[in-house]
């Protein structure tokens, strides 16, 4: 349940009493509304989507029911859903001031998260659309619910001092630190230390610390988005209502336990006094298909008996100025069937700021209502007809295979009944067979007419819906098969999906996202560290800091096949491919940039059903954060460019000239340095030949 509660004004003109008899009043009138014309519908609904006979079947005669309806909504979910959980940059919030653009990306990433995995958010879009195709109308609730996350710690031999240390360091302001720890049995502590260089070591005993080993649990209360999916007969609004903020009464029928509003507040007395049993709808029974109520835990001492309230978004003026507020009321009935008891209570009541947190889907919109149009009044007569005509078609076979015989008095019936093939058929005494004693009425064949009925309704059902038999995989040799008339056939019937998605984005998704935005800025305490997935590493975010409100973009492109998608993204990769060369290769602009590659990559990942395109590529913001900004491009003049180009040659040129010098005088110097060692050689040689002259000169003349 929420917990948003400003505070009560003790002199408000309406009271609790007034608040509650106004609230039944209008619960009332709305509960008349489903339990009339819209109940009806959705019980007929769920009968042709399960093809539930009509009533009207023979005894002996075909009993078929066709399933036009299950296949129009069962063709039309997987695009729906691909379109709607596939691709993580579904909704992209807009900054709406300079400023706020590093905002704008942490809701486009953040709100998403919360959705798809910290809620059931597969399921809950799953319930929404499909109900809104079936029955008109599908709904869901953004609410915030206090939750206790209970972090456990080990803690092995550390002494006290330590784990008040750990503790202060992992608890947050107003946590809870649970401690489940028991002293370690360890032996003294024994320490050596030398007295002197000349002293042998002697051991003395330390004083023993004493250590602790178990676990830690420290609680943080914490404020989560809760989004649940709203079952279309427990929504309750206004019969006359519009829209969903300018109704007067606005909620829905909500499931509890005693648990739960004990949590509240609500003690045992209080909770006895709240009426409990709730009669199950037709057409819960039917999904449910036998549901039995008293299967249910009644003890009234039970605290998981099923408890009903009510969420009312209601306007009324509350502080007698004249003028009506929006408060949000969170009432039960009473258990009694009069006075006080049965007025039943409020149990929540507060000022509310901003939209009912309420939204409501409709597939196929009507002016100026907010209940529009489902797939089902679109289809139920062409499954009627469907039915009849398939019905008549084998009826028409089984005559065919096996027409009606006209016997005489000569023929034993008993045999003539036994369709055992092959088993003859007996005649009387004195009969012969030649005599024309069996003759078979001849049926007319009416197969071919059945045929081309059965298609041209299958044609009409396309033109209603948009779904064709292209769209299930199936094949048709009356039309034409070539790729531009395929092309052309897919694109006719992609209209119609494509409106049809549209409209939930444009209305309930859009609504769904803009209401968790909020939800999540209200339940923020400071920065928010998440996993996002396919990623390198966490993400960070901080809602305290996000404006009030962003507008928003919800992006439904590519609802038809796979295929046809794949085609558009390979086209655009191509250009892409010229582009960049018509740039020199470059990837930072004028026409193509690293981040649109980025981009389509992704695109492409997500078509191909990779929920985590960051596996196979970088993202855009990780291609996008360290590339600096392109330079702006400057046209350049054939004349500079000779210019340049001539330049280029003579500074080649004189490089190679500096370089033949360069070798010529190394070249040089090498010689000269040969030709320096040989004369030292010589000149070694030379003086030792006169040495040795001058020694033999002077032995021969001694």
């Amino acid at each position: 349940m929420a917990d948003r509660r400003t505070p009560t004004v003790d002199d408000r003109s309406l009271s609790d009493s007034d608040l509650l008899d106004l609230l039944r009043r209008e619960e009332q009138a709305a509960a008349d509304l489903q339990e009339g014309v819209l109940s009806a519908l959705r019980r007929e609904a769920i009968a042709y989507y399960d093809r539930e006979p009509f009533g009207d079947e023979q005894e002996g005669a075909s009993q078929i029911v066709t399933s036009e309806f299950a296949d129009v909504v069962e063709s039309l979910m997987p695009g729906l859903m691909r379109v709607f959980t596939a691709a993580d940059d579904l909704v992209r919030f807009s900054p709406g001031r300079p400023g706020e653009e590093k905002w704008a990306a942490e809701a486009s990433r953040y709100v998403p998260h919360v959705l798809m995995q910290q809620n059931e958010g597969f399921r809950i879009l799953s319930d929404l659309l499909k109900d809104a195709l079936m029955f008109r109308l599908g709904g869901v609730t953004v609410d915030l619910e206090e939750v206790d996350d209970a972090n456990t710690i080990a803690v092995q031999g550390l002494p006290l001092d330590a784990v008040r240390l750990l503790a202060a360091g992992q608890a947050e302001e107003g946590a809870t630190v649970v401690l489940d720890l028991t002293a370690d049995k360890v032996k003294e502590p024994v320490a050596t230390i030398a007295l002197a260089h000349e002293l042998p070591d002697v051991p003395l005993p330390l004083p023993a610390e004493e250590h602790l080993s178990g676990t830690m649990t420290i609680t943080h209360r914490r404020r989560r988005v809760v989004i649940e999916g709203i079952a279309p007969e427990d929504i309750r609004f206004s019969p006359g209502a519009r829209h969903e903020d300018k109704a007067s009464f606005l909620g829905y029928v909500k499931r509890t336990t005693a648990s739960e509003l004990a949590k509240l507040g609500l003690d045992e007395e209080e909770i006895e006094a709240l009426e409990g049993h709730r009669p199950v709808s037709t057409e819960e029974n039917d999904r449910q298909e036998g549901f039995v109520a008293g299967q249910e835990r009644k003890d009234s001492h039970d605290s998981e008996r099923p408890l009903w309230l009510c969420v009312a978004y209601i306007r009324a003026d509350d502080d007698g100025d004249g003028v009506s507020e929006l408060l949000r009321v969170v009432y039960a009935h009473g258990a009694g069937t009069g006075g006080a008891a049965a007025a039943g209570r409020i149990i929540e009541r507060m000022r509310w700021d901003g939209p009912a947190a309420v939204a409501l889907a409709t597939p196929i919109l009507m002016p100026h209502a907010l209940v529009g149009r489902a797939l089902f009044d679109q289809v139920q007569d062409l499954q009627q007809l469907g039915s009849v005509i398939t019905r008549g078609l084998l009826d028409n076979l089984y005559l065919v295979n096996r027409p009606r015989p006209v016997i005489s008095d000569h023929v034993d019936f008993d045999s003539l009944i036994d369709w055992t093939p092959g088993a003859p058929i007996r005649l009387r005494a004195g009969a012969r067979p030649g005599d024309n004693h069996v003759a078979w009425l001849q049926v007319p064949n009416v197969t071919a007419g059945a045929l081309t009925a059965l298609e041209h309704f299958a044609g009409v059902r396309e033109n209603r819906t948009g779904v064709s038999r292209y769209n299930q995989g199936l094949d048709a040799d009356s039309l034409n098969k070539t790729l531009g008339g395929l092309d052309r056939i897919m694109s006719a019937s992609q209209q119609r999906q494509d409106l049809i998605a549209r409209v939930f984005a444009e209305t309930a998704i859009k609504r769904l996202y803009r209401l968790i935005y909020r939800a999540i800025r209200q339940a923020a305490t400071g920065p928010v560290r998440y996993w996002p997935g396919g990623a390198s590493a966490f993400a960070d975010c901080d809602p305290t800091q996000w404006p009030d409100d962003m507008d928003l973009s919800v992006d439904v492109v590519g609802i038809g096949n796979r295929e046809q998608s794949l085609g558009h993204l390979a086209m655009i990769g191509s250009l892409q491919e010229k582009l960049i060369a018509l740039q020199g290769g470059r990837t930072d602009g004028p026409f193509v940039t690293a981040g649109n590659i980025a981009s389509g990559a992704q695109k492409l990942a997500e078509t191909l059903g990779y929920r985590t395109p960051g596996l196979f590529f970088q993202t855009t913001e990780q291609v996008t954060a360290g590339t600096p900004p392109a330079p702006p491009t400057i046209p350049i003049d054939p004349g500079v460019m000779l210019a340049n180009a001539e330049i280029e040659r003579l500074r080649e040129q004189t490089a190679a000239e500096i370089r033949i010098k360069e070798q010529k005088a190394a070249a040089e110097i090498e010689i000269a340095r040969f030709k320096a060692r040989h004369w030292v050689e010589i000149q070694r040689l030379k003086s030792g030949m006169q040495s040795t002259l001058h020694v033999d000169g002077r032995q021969k003349l001694d």
